[in-house]
């Protein structure tokens, strides 16, 4: 081998020697790699120390003004990113950093450490945020977004109808609006973000109530204006049920609309039927109110859904006509099976209680009429009670009998003066109530004896 091919090889030796060497040297440091960056901030040659000051002196600076705006129709609400507990994990992204140039065998080490010096290496900043505050602070704003819609109103007055229009509610749409804030923030999108808001219809519109144009049932019965109590509880139930909406498809419950019958509620002690026997209770007389309107619903043509009569014969009313209530386990309901809403008006004039029910009449030739046949007459018996106390031939009646009935209705369909249909209702049982009289016993004293007697006596 000539010399100067010695030469050569030594330096080559020497060069490999000098380079691995300080390659080692680097990667043994405790310094970043130059030309890193974190998220667009240079971080090369720092120690690990001295970078994340940078990061946080940098980063967290900027945190303190990182904000989202949210705007609803002119109103803005600024989400803050110190609400979401936002922070950056400044540990994982300098760990990712350090590590470049130190994974592997030292080969790599050594090629990487090059690379990197010929490529600029930028690592992301991660970051995490609390989701649950940002549902949160949605709830919140839905609180002030959020409203019912108001259904049109309609009531009757002095003959005619007055409508009030429906207004829209708003509802804002919790799901989206955490998907949009989530996505923008994922992103480190700041920006604008314009909440979506859904419109929510009312139920019931103008042009709903627009079709109550007829009177399709009414009816009326009188009571005794001198019972004041009575008269009273009539009154107040009446008054819950004025001004009624029955939409279609739905069933009207009395006992709903008009609630417990209760001294609290304004009721008043009346006589009540129970078990047979007329009593002293609370809400006596709403009683004539359910039967009142059970008879205009089904002039109405109404669907009876419940409906259960007295277990003796009401005065107000007749036979097969009345419709009881009792707490809330006995009802009247009754279903709208008209494709157009209804409209219940009830009203008491005098010793009158009535009730009309109003809608729209697809068949002005029709007309509605209630029958009722008495299929059996029960005789009521009579108790007789003899009274010593009495005298003898003297009767007083303390509970005057009352017969009982077996009663079926029907409703029946009258077009053009004939009828098209008979459609049986109900098949009623009134109780007969017993009487019970009282018969003297005790015997009548003797009158003394006059002259002119023992005159005749004598004469005799």
């Amino acid at each position: 081998m000539s010399g100067g091919s010695k030469k050569i090889i030594a330096v080559i030796i020497f060069a490999i020697i000098l380079v691995v060497t300080s390659a080692i040297i680097f990667l043994s440091g405790e310094k970043i790699a130059p030309n890193v960056s974190i998220d667009g901030l240079d971080v090369g040659t720092m120690s690990l120390e001295e970078a994340k000051y940078q990061l946080q002196n940098f980063f967290g600076n900027n945190l303190k003004e990182n904000y989202m705006n949210l705007e609803h129709e002119g109103k803005m609400w600024q989400l803050n990113y110190s609400e979401i507990n936002y922070n950056y994990d400044y540990d994982k992204a300098l760990a990712e950093a350090y590590d470049i140039t130190r994974r592997g065998s030292l080969f790599k080490r050594y090629f990487d450490s090059i690379k990197v010096r010929m490529n600029k290496t930028d690592i992301p900043l991660g970051f995490s945020y609390d989701k649950e505050e940002i549902k949160k602070f949605i709830s919140n704003i839905a609180k002030e977004i959020n409203s019912e819609p108001i259904d049109a109103t309609i009531r009757l007055v002095s003959g005619k109808f007055q409508i009030t229009d429906e207004k829209l509610g708003s509802k804002l749409n919790e799901k989206k609006a955490f998907e949009m804030i989530d996505s923008a923030i994922e992103n480190k999108s700041i920006t604008t973000i314009k909440l979506p808001v859904d419109k929510v219809e009312a139920e019931i519109t103008r042009a709903d109530l627009s079709n109550i144009t007829d009177k399709l049932g009414e009816f009326a019965t009188s009571f005794n204006a001198s019972n004041e109590s009575r008269s009273y509880n009539i009154k107040l139930a009446t008054k819950s049920v004025t001004d009624v909406l029955v939409r279609p498809g739905e069933t009207f419950s009395l006992n709903k609309t008009i609630g417990p019958r209760l001294a609290k509620y304004g009721y008043r002690s009346a006589k009540v039927l129970i078990n047979n026997e007329y009593v002293d209770g609370i809400g006596g007389g709403v009683c004539q109110v359910s039967s009142t309107l059970y008879n205009a619903a089904l002039l109405a043509n109404l669907k009876i859904v419940e409906r259960k009569n007295h277990s003796l014969p009401s005065s107000y009313i007749g036979l097969g006509r009345d419709a009881t209530i009792s707490g809330d386990y006995i009802d009247l309901k009754f279903m709208n099976n008209t494709p157009y809403p209804l409209y219940i008006y009830g009203e008491v004039k005098g010793n009158q209680v009535k009730f009309s029910i109003y809608g729209k009449n697809e068949n002005r030739g029709r007309e509605i009429k209630i029958k009722t046949e008495v299929l059996k007459k029960i005789e009521p018996k009579i108790k007789i009670i003899e009274d010593r106390n009495l005298p003898i031939g003297t009767k007083i009646v303390e509970k005057k009998p009352i017969p009982g009935y077996v009663v079926r209705s029907y409703r029946v369909i009258v077009e053009n003066g004939k009828e098209v249909l008979v459609e049986p209702l109900f098949t009623d049982t009134y109780r007969a109530s017993d009487g019970v009289t009282r018969v003297g016993t005790k015997p009548i004293a003797k009158e003394e004896n006059t002259d002119s007697g023992e005159r005749e006596t004598m004469e005799n």
